[in-house]
């Protein structure tokens, strides 16, 4: 057993109560409260709507794999270039491609310079209208293959991928 007070590694320990917490403490810190006969007071057992609660919580807040996975889709790099491009060649102006997929001009603008990255609602707007694909199939790296099928991917790994 532990004492809570010291830290020692007791085989045996005594109820004392100090400045009015009741602690299990080794005998050589005896000296520092009163010797109290009274157990432990349990505590009471957690309320299950709480319980409820938690374990909502505990689904919501479940570990997401921050590594994109082969076969994924994500935006192109080229995206707004892409938008611009399909754009001028239908003869649009940025407030025409604003009315048709129902954005404000300054949205459109932002996008197509690449200082605003479009939410995925937009980005099926945009591939609508201007029947073109944004996003593309994330190709496979070597760096997948070095972490291996049995455990997560490191630094470590990236860094001999690099110097290969």
């Amino acid at each position: 057993m532990m004492c809570e007070l010291c830290g020692a590694e007791v085989p045996r320990t005594k109820l004392v109560s100090i400045e009015g917490t009741t602690l299990s403490v080794c005998p050589s810190c005896v000296k520092f409260g009163d010797e109290s006969h009274v157990p432990l007071k349990k505590r009471p057992g957690v309320p299950p709507d709480i319980i409820r609660r938690l374990e909502a919580r505990k689904r919501r807040m479940t570990t997401r794999d921050i590594y994109t996975t082969e076969g994924e889709e994500v935006l192109a790099e080229d995206f707004a270039e892409r938008i611009r491009r399909a754009r001028e060649t239908r003869g649009w102006k940025q407030a025409e491609l604003g009315a048709k997929i129902n954005e404000r001009v300054s949205i459109v603008a932002k996008v197509e310079s690449g200082v605003m990255v479009p939410p995925d609602n937009l980005v099926r707007k945009l591939e609508k209208a201007l029947e073109i694909k944004l996003k593309e199939k994330l190709q496979p790296t070597g760096a997948k293959k070095a972490a291996g099928p049995s455990r997560p991917l490191t630094l470590g790994d990236l860094m001999k991928v690099e110097e290969e």
